[in-house]
């Protein structure tokens, strides 16, 4: 090889790998798709700025969920991002969605996944399940994880986004509990199903909130000073108005919340 060829093979190396090194998060369009369905995108897995998680424990791991939440507020526009004039969030804000998912050895989270287009109004959940770099795919995943830029608390929509699960071999259904794409629930030592969450990063990166909700709609807010999940109210999403085309707020007991 002549010395400006390999000059030329070490320069786009290193803009591979300058590259590989800055990315923060993947996009909806260049994810693969199970079933070359598009509702079903797969991420990569697991997210090198989340360290994984060594627990016996059926329940997902705080010490998993809330770094997770963390760096979901820390990524480009997930917060901060909203105009006080019209308390919209700005043309750079966005969500994200990741998964929260378990090997044989541990627990893990996706990558995240943004939308290209309306990307500050919702991202697309890997229904499709994660690709671990070292256990490949069919892994069971416990939940999503997502950010609100414009430090909204629990819509709607949240309530209903859940882990995909295979009916035989007919149509894929949202389910209580953790499952692997492929359609088998995960259980624990007991062979009880364990049950799957939702989860939300909002607020502002000074004063975060963080939640959590499971298929019943009981919704947990956590307390930073007990360092646990507070029971906060049972929600369920509320009707849809054609005044409001963006959705309405849960329906919620207590009524104060959120």
């Amino acid at each position: 090889m002549k010395r400006g060829e390999r000059y030329a093979c070490l320069f786009t190396l290193g803009l591979l790998l300058g590259c590989s090194s800055t990315r923060r998060y993947y996009s909806h369009a260049e994810l693969p798709k199970l079933e070359d369905n598009a509702l079903l995108p797969v991420a990569p897995g697991p997210w090198p700025q989340v360290p994984a998680v060594i627990s016996d424990a059926a329940s997902i791991p705080d010490d998993l969920v809330l770094p997770s939440l963390t760096a979901l507020m820390n990524l480009p526009g997930a917060s901060e991002a909203c105009d006080p004039n019209t308390g919209r969030p700005r043309p750079d804000a966005a969500e994200y969605c990741v998964a929260v998912y378990r090997t044989p050895e541990d627990w893990r989270v996706s990558w995240p996944v943004r939308n290209v287009a309306d990307a500050a109004d919702s991202c697309w959940p890997p229904y499709g399940g994660v690709d671990d770099t070292d256990f490949g795919r069919d892994l069971p995943v416990f939940g999503f994880a997502h950010n609100h830029p414009c430090a909204t608390d629990v819509s709607s929509k949240d309530l209903s986004v859940w882990p995909a699960m295979k009916s035989g071999e007919a149509a894929w259904m949202m389910v209580a509990y953790g499952a692997t794409p492929g359609g088998k629930l995960a259980r624990d030592s007991r062979g009880e199903p364990i049950l799957a969450w939702g989860w939300l990063a909002t607020g502002h990166r000074s004063a975060p909130r963080f939640y959590k909700w499971n298929r019943a709609g009981e919704v947990f807010t956590w307390d930073g000073v007990k360092q646990q999940w507070r029971f906060t109210a049972t929600c369920r999403p509320g009707s849809p108005s054609a005044f409001n085309p963006r959705g309405v707020p849960p329906d919620c007991s207590p009524e104060s919340f959120p």
